[in-house]
C-alpha cells in the first residue's frame, strides 16, 4: 500500500540530485547504479532483534522506502511506502562465495522507481556467520551511506535512539567533536590488530616487506599521494578510518592505529565486485570540464601529455608492444574514442576485436624521421584515433632506445600513469616468459564511473565549501612590472611558455625533508608554502589564490582504474606579517589536507557559482602540483636479462594554460631523495626579469627554511 508522508497533502518534490539520477537511470536502464557494503556480525547476534532494528531504521529514514512517479502536471514526485518489509530481505547462503553471488544478484537487478524501494537491507545466514548488507541506489547518495545505516541499525539493536544526528553523512567531516562514536560488533578495537592491517598496507604500497610497525612511513619513501591511496584502502577494504592530517604527526603503523576508528568489518569478498562494462557513456564531471576547455583551445595540442623515457638497458620492442596491448585490453579508457557533439558529448569504447584497425604503436625501425618533438606536437583527432601513441626511437651514436609515450589528457591522469607503468612491468615480465599476464582483480571501468558521476551530480555542501573560501579572494597574480621589458598587449596573448628548473642539492633536499617532518607537514606542503611566501614577498600580496590538482578518486574501488578523475581546486592563502613561518606552514598544510574531502567539485562549477564566465578565464594564475615517485623512473625485468632501467626525459614545455605552473618533482632514486622544481610561465603574462625575481625569492626562502629556528622567523622579517 502506498501512503503519503504524514502531514503532506500531496506527493513530495524531488531534489535536483534525485531528479538527475532518476533521469540517468531512465536513459541507461541497463546500467547498474547501485552500490553495496556488508558486515559480518557477532556470532551471538539475534536475527529477530536485528529485523526489528531494521524496521526502526526504515521508519526513521523514509527515503529508504521512497517511490518516484510523475504527477498529473508532468512533474517527478516521490511518495513513501509504509511497508518496511519492502526494504528488508532474509537470505541463506552456503558460504561467503555464495553470499557474494547473492549480493551481486541484488545489485544487478533493474530498479523500477515507481514500485520498488531504492534500498535493500539484507540479512544473510551463512553456515557459521550472520551477514548484514545494504544495497543502495545512487538516488540515495545525498541522503545516506551504507555505513550510516549500519551505525543506525546497531544503535536500534542496542536500544539507543535512532535519528537525525547521524545524517547527513557529510556532517562527519566537520569538527572532530561532531564525529559520532563508532559502534563495533565485536567490542573495542584491538590497536595491535589494526596496526598489523595498516602495516601490511604500508609494506604493499612502499614495496618494503621488512618495514615494522614503528617505522616511519615517510622514511621509507612515503608521500602524500600514497597516503591518500592507503587511507582509501583502509576504509574500503578493512573498515578502518584514518584522517589524512594524522599521517604527518603519527606516521608509523602503530601510531596511526592509536588514532584510527573502526567503522565495522566489511566482507572483503563481497565489496570489490564490478558490474558489466559500459560501452558508451557521458563524460565524467571533471572530464566534461576538460573537454570544454579542449574545445575552447580549438582541439589543439595543449592537453597532450608527451611523456618520454630513455632506456639505459636494451628493451625488446616486440615484447613491449605485446605488454602495452595487454594494458589496452585491460583499461578501456586507452581504447576509447571521444566525441564532442554539442548536444551529446560522449565516449565510446573500441572493442578489443577492432584494435587492429587503429595504429598506435611504432617500433624504432618504423620511426625514421620522427622525434620526441614531432610526436609531442601531434594533434589528435580523438573521434577517429586512439588517445595514445607509443613510439620507439633509436640513437645510433649513443646506442640507446628512447620511448615517446604521448597520451591525451582526456584518457588518463597522473595517478593513471602510475597504474599503467606498474602494470606494464608485470605484463612485460609475463610476456618475456611467453605467458599472458594474470591480474589479481579486474580493473573497474572508467565508463561505469562516468555514468555514476553524472548521476550523482555536484554535491551542494562541497560546492559551498569552495565558494565560502574564495568569494572575496584576490583573483590572478600581480607582480611588479619589469623595468626593461614591456608587457604584451592583451590582443596578443597566447599559451606560449618557457620553463626553467630549480634543483636543490642533496644536502638542501635532505634538510627540507627533515624540516617538513619537524613541522608535521609533507615535503609538498613545505615547498608549496615556500612558493606562496616567495610570491607574497615579490608582489607584496595580502592573499593569493593557488590552483592545484586533486586525485578525484574518492572511491577506493577505482584506485586501479585508468581514466581522467583529476579535479583542479583552488586554495586561498592569506598572509599575516606577524605570523611565524612554522604557523604559516601549519596553516597551508591544514588548508590543503582539509580541502581534500571536498575536492570532487570541478573548478568550472566553482567559478560559475562565484558569478564568473568562461571569458573571465581561471580564478588563479598560479598552479602548484606534485609528481611524487614518478613512474617514468623505474625498470622492466625479465627472467633472463634482469633489470631494464629507464629514466624520464623532460619534455620541452612551450605551452601552458596557467600563468605560472610549479611542478614539484619528488622521487626516491637509488635510495636517495631527489627534488626538483620545474617552473613554466606564460611569456605573454610574465617577463624573464619578473621570473628571475621569483626564482631568486624561492631559492632564498628554501634556504631560510633549513636555517636555525626557521619555524620561529616572522613573515615580515623575511628579506628576499
Amino acid at each position: 500500500m502506498m501512503e503519503l508522508n504524514p502531514g503532506k497533502a500531496s506527493p513530495l518534490s524531488v531534489t535536483p540530485h534525485e531528479e538527475q539520477v532518476w533521469l540517468v537511470q531512465q536513459q541507461y536502464p541497463e546500467q547498474v547504479l547501485k552500490h553495496f557494503s556488508a558486515w559480518r556480525l557477532a556470532a551471538d547476534t539475534d536475527p529477530a532483534r536485528l529485523e526489528r532494528a531494521l524496521q526502526t531504521l526504515v521508519a526513521s529514514l523514509p527515503a529508504l522506502n521512497a517511490r518516484y512517479q510523475f504527477d498529473d502536471g508532468g512533474d517527478l514526485r516521490k511518495t513513501f511506502s509504509t511497508d518496511w518489509q519492502a526494504c528488508v530481505a532474509v537470505l541463506r547462503a552456503r558460504d561467503d562465495g555464495d553470499a557474494s553471488k547473492q549480493l551481486l544478484a541484488q545489485q544487478v537487478q533493474p530498479w523500477d522507481a515507481e514500485c520498488q524501494a531504492p534500498s535493500a537491507a539484507l540479512i544473510i545466514h551463512s553456515e557459521h556467520d550472520l551477514i548484514l548488507a545494504f544495497v543502495l541506489h545512487q538516488v540515495l547518495d545525498q541522503t545516506c551511506r551504507e555505513d550510516d545505516l549500519y551505525r543506525m541499525v546497531m544503535d536500534a539493536y542496542a536500544g539507543r535512539p535512532v535519528g537525525a544526528p547521524h545524517l547527513p553523512w557529510l556532517q562527519r567531516q566537520a569538527a572532530d567533536a561532531a564525529v559520532a562514536t563508532v559502534v563495533s560488533t565485536e567490542g573495542a578495537a584491538d590497536s595491535s590488530a589494526i596496526a598489523a592491517v595498516i602495516l601490511n598496507e604500508f609494506r604493499t604500497a612502499l614495496a618494503a616487506p621488512n618495514m615494522t610497525s614503528t617505522d616511519d612511513f615517510f622514511d621509507f619513501g612515503g608521500h602524500s599521494l600514497l597516503a591518500t591511496r592507503i587511507i582509501g584502502k583502509l576504509s574500503g577494504n578493512h573498515g578502518i578510518e584514518v584522517r589524512f592530517n594524522d599521517f604527518f604527526s603519527a606516521s608509523s603503523a602503530a601510531a596511526l592505529a592509536a588514532r584510527a576508528q573502526v567503522l565495522g568489518q566489511p566482507v572483503e569478498s563481497v565489496c570489490a565486485q564490478q558490474g558489466a562494462e559500459v560501452q558508451k557513456a557521458p563524460f565524467a564531471l571533471a572530464q566534461a570540464s576538460l573537454g570544454r576547455a579542449y574545445a575552447a583551445f580549438e582541439f589543439g595540442t595543449i592537453f597532450n601529455l608527451p611523456f618520454a623515457m630513455e632506456f639505459l638497458d636494451q628493451v625488446d620492442e616486440v615484447l613491449f608492444e605485446q605488454a602495452f596491448c595487454d594494458l589496452l585490453k585491460r583499461h578501456a579508457s586507452l581504447r576509447t574514442t571521444f566525441h564532442f557533439d554539442a548536444d551529446e558529448a560522449y565516449q565510446q569504447i573500441v572493442p578489443v576485436t577492432q584494435l587492429a584497425q587503429y595504429k598506435w604503436f611504432w617500433s624504432s625501425q618504423a620511426s625514421h624521421g620522427a622525434s620526441l618533438a614531432s610526436e609531442a606536437s601531434h594533434q589528435f583527432d580523438l573521434s577517429r584515433e586512439l588517445p595514445l601513441r607509443v613510439r620507439f626511437l633509436y640513437d645510433a651514436q649513443r646506442q640507446r632506445q628512447t620511448l615517446s609515450l604521448l597520451v591525451h589528457h582526456m584518457a588518463i591522469d597522473e595517478w593513471s600513469l602510475n597504474v599503467m607503468m606498474e602494470e606494464l612491468a608485470h605484463a612485460y615480465r609475463m610476456r618475456a616468459a611467453d605467458q599472458a599476464p594474470a591480474w589479481a582483480t579486474p580493473a573497474r571501468s572508467f565508463h561505469a564511473y562516468a555514468v555514476q558521476a553524472q548521476a550523482t551530480g555536484i554535491n551542494p555542501q562541497h560546492l559551498a565549501y569552495w565558494t565560502d573560501m574564495l568569494r572575496d579572494a584576490s583573483r590572478g597574480l600581480t607582480l611588479p612590472a619589469a623595468a626593461h621589458e614591456p608587457s604584451v598587449p592583451a590582443a596578443e596573448s597566447s599559451t606560449r611558455a618557457q620553463w626553467f628548473e630549480i634543483k636543490p642539492d642533496q644536502a638542501l633536499t635532505d634538510n627540507l625533508y627533515g624540516f617538513a617532518r619537524q613541522n608535521n607537514a609533507s615535503l609538498f606542503g613545505v615547498v608549496y608554502t615556500a612558493i606562496a611566501l616567495a610570491l607574497h614577498k615579490v608582489g607584496g600580496l595580502h592573499d593569493l589564490v593557488i590552483g592545484t590538482s586533486a586525485s578525484g578518486r574518492t572511491d577506493p574501488a577505482y584506485y586501479d582504474t585508468v581514466g581522467y578523475f583529476t579535479t583542479m581546486v583552488a586554495h586561498r592563502v592569506q598572509f599575516d606579517p606577524q605570523q611565524a613561518v612554522g604557523a604559516l606552514i601549519e596553516q597551508v598544510s591544514r588548508l590543503i589536507n582539509d580541502s581534500m574531502a571536498y575536492a570532487d567539485v570541478p573548478m568550472e562549477q566553482i567559478q560559475q557559482a562565484l558569478g564568473m564566465t568562461a571569458a573571465d578565464g581561471l580564478l588563479f594564475d598560479v598552479y602548484i602540483q606534485i609528481h611524487a615517485n614518478n613512474a617514468l623512473n623505474g625498470a622492466l625485468s625479465t627472467p633472463e636479462t634482469g633489470s631494464i632501467r629507464y629514466r624520464q626525459i623532460d619534455p620541452d614545455k612551450n605551452q601552458s594554460m596557467f600563468g605560472i605552473q610549479f611542478e614539484i618533482m619528488e622521487n626516491m632514486i637509488e635510495g636517495k631523495r631527489a627534488l626538483r622544481l620545474v617552473v613554466t610561465h606564460r611569456t605573454d603574462r610574465y617577463s624573464t626579469e619578473q621570473m628571475a625575481q621569483v626564482r631568486s625569492a624561492i631559492e632564498q626562502v628554501l634556504a631560510l627554511f633549513v636555517s636555525d629556528d626557521a619555524a620561529g622567523v616572522v613573515v615580515e622579517h623575511i628579506r628576499t
